[in-house]
């Protein structure tokens, strides 16, 4: 409670210059105490004393604020701001890399010559074969929902190798290859180099065997790439991925220096090493986890901690700040849960996000600044979406020690491409800010706390006026765009040590208890408080030193104004009334 000290001027003192007694003389055989009444009655019908007035009560003396507090006037329009700011702790994500196992493609066998008592023979054989190509890898990171390419995160050998068996004496000096193609399947990425066209090696005059010796051959294999079209792609099942296709050899081969009797085979077998994939195309939807955030609101002027307050803000912010490192956007999900004394605040609770049911809150690529507002717009700097949020309000009609912030980033079921590094800490620094411009609506509810003080020296010698009844009032000029009320309850009489006077009456009259709203936060409207104090001690008056009130805000027809610091309330005059008078007894 704030009190402040109010000018007061003797009252006694103007009791005692209005002309009470003229006497030329006096008879002895009077005895004054005795056989005179000597109560008079000052003021005739009603007798009204000035008291003083206040100072004027600036916002920027009554919400005092210091550096550092949450809420500041802004140093342009002096508009007080709730402000409040700080990080997200974010965990940094990261998807799995993938081993794709090695895997061995046999071709079948074909048998190129069959010769009987031959010497020196040369002869020209089809080669047509084939042989399924399977490529395994387990402990797929769920995050992997289909994938459109895969990369290796260093190229990995693809060895073809021809050799040749035969049977009986048959001997040979050569065999050479006559356009024979080796077709792969079209989803491996093979590193650009000599005679490898696409996904076809073409070996034309090419010795394969010399002397019964084999052909090899090492091809650099880069990844796959199955699609470019979402829903085409490979889909892990059970977190395995079965890669399968074919591997064939087609064209002619001609051996020559045949002797002896048998049979010639040829026999391909191309072997693909083990592959680690460190980068991947395709639908990729990693679990982001962020901390639970504790938004708290400390150094409150105690106008905004008093229970009684309730704020009706027109527009409050939170912004969220992220830079979402992925090239997909991500969407954030949140529960925000305002508490008081350790306890949720019932009924408050705001969710926003569309896995909430509510708008999206969608963080693009890159640097993002969302506003979450009331009506969907924000005037600060660096915005770059602005999400409405209706029931935003809820978290401040009570100010809550702290909002509670259960934040959840989800990449949700995005069917389109994007590429990811794999093993690869994605970091997504993020942050809040709070900015709540306080401006007065139907439902805000200050407290404004202050007393009328030191009383007593001035009261004291008033003992002997015999009084049961007197009225003060209190002249007010308000320039805070609220109107304020003054209820019986909310004040209280108090003796020089603090205790209250509880046998004072107050009441306040019906037509006298409110005072007007500035309609613009610049020009004050004048009105008139009527407090009405009764007692059976006609001396109740003398006692009291100290009168401390409340006043608090009711919906007035102002709304939307600003609060600011350089808007004031001024008591311009304190007076005593005192209907019919006063007795004052001259004993």
């Amino acid at each position: 409670m704030m009190c402040k000290v109010k000018k007061t001027y003797p009252l006694w003192g103007f009791l005692l210059s209005f002309p009470l007694w003229t006497v030329s003389c006096v008879d002895n055989k009077y005895d004054l105490d005795k056989d005179i009444d000597m109560t008079v009655n000052v003021g005739g019908e009603h007798l009204t004393i000035p008291a003083g007035s206040s100072d004027t009560a600036y916002l920027s003396k009554i919400i005092e604020v210091e550096e550092g507090d949450i809420l500041q006037p802004d140093a342009a329009t002096r508009v007080y701001h709730l402000t409040k700011k700080d990080d997200i702790n974010v965990e940094p994500t990261t998807v799995k890399e993938v081993t794709i196992d090695e895997t061995t493609t046999n071709l079948s066998s074909t048998e190129i010559v069959n010769a009987t008592s031959s010497s020196n023979v040369e002869v020209s054989a089809p080669v047509t074969t084939s042989g399924d190509f399977e490529a395994k890898s387990n402990n797929i990171d769920e995050a992997l929902k289909e994938l459109g390419a895969l990369y290796a995160k260093t190229p990995v050998d693809l060895n073809l190798k021809i050799d040749f068996t035969n049977t009986g004496d048959l001997s040979f000096t050569k065999v050479k290859a006559n356009k024979l193609k080796i077709v792969f399947p079209d989803y491996i990425v093979f590193k650009a180099e000599e005679g490898i066209q696409g996904h076809e090696l073409i070996l034309d005059g090419q010795v394969l065997s010399e002397d019964g010796s084999s052909y090899s051959r090492t091809l650099k294999v880069e990844g796959y790439e199955f699609s470019k079209n979402p829903g085409s792609g490979e889909k892990p099942v059970d977190g395995t991925l079965t890669i399968v296709g074919e591997i064939s050899m087609e064209g002619d081969v001609i051996t020559s220096g045949i002797s002896g009797s048998g049979t010639l085979s040829l026999v391909p077998t191309a072997v693909l090493g083990e592959m680690t994939i460190n980068s991947v195309n395709g639908v990729i939807q990693p679990n982001i986890k962020a901390e639970t955030t504790d938004i708290e609101l400390n150094d409150l002027p105690d106008f905004l901690k008093d229970e009684e307050t309730r704020l009706d803000i027109s527009n409050p912010v939170i912004l969220l700040r992220a830079n979402n490192p992925l090239e997909t956007p991500v969407e954030v999900d949140a529960v925000l849960t305002p508490m008081k004394d350790n306890a949720q605040i019932d009924g408050k609770e705001v969710k926003v996000g569309s896995g909430n049911g509510k708008t999206p809150v969608v963080l693009a690529s890159g640097e993002n600044v969302i506003a979450l507002s009331r009506t969907g717009e924000s005037s600060l700097e660096g915005v770059t979406s602005n999400v409405k949020v209706e029931d935003i309000n809820n978290l401040l009609e009570t100010i809550p020690d702290d909002i509670v912030v259960d934040l959840q980033p989800v990449v949700r079921n995005n069917e389109d491409y994007y590429t990811a590094k794999l093993g690869w800490s994605y970091e997504m620094p993020s942050s809040y800010e709070v900015d709540v411009p306080l401006s007065f609506e139907q439902g805000l509810n200050i407290v404004y706390n202050d007393s009328i003080q030191d009383l007593n020296k001035d009261l004291n010698d008033l003992d002997k006026v015999g009084l049961k009844n007197v009225k003060v009032i209190l002249s007010v000029d308000n320039a805070i765009p609220l109107k304020l009320q003054l209820k019986a309850e909310n004040v209280q009489i108090k003796d020089v040590y603090g205790n209250e006077l509880s046998a004072v009456k107050k009441t306040i009259e019906e037509d006298k208890q409110y005072v007007a709203e500035s309609t613009d936060g610049e020009k004050p409207a004048t009105s008139e408080l009527v407090l009405s104090l009764t007692s059976d001690d006609t001396a109740f008056l003398s006692k009291i030193d100290r009168i401390c009130f409340k006043i608090t805000a009711v919906p007035g027809t102002t709304t939307g104004v600003p609060l600011k610091d350089t808007q004031w309330l001024k008591i311009t005059s304190i007076k005593l009334s005192v209907p019919g008078g006063v007795n004052v007894d001259l004993n």
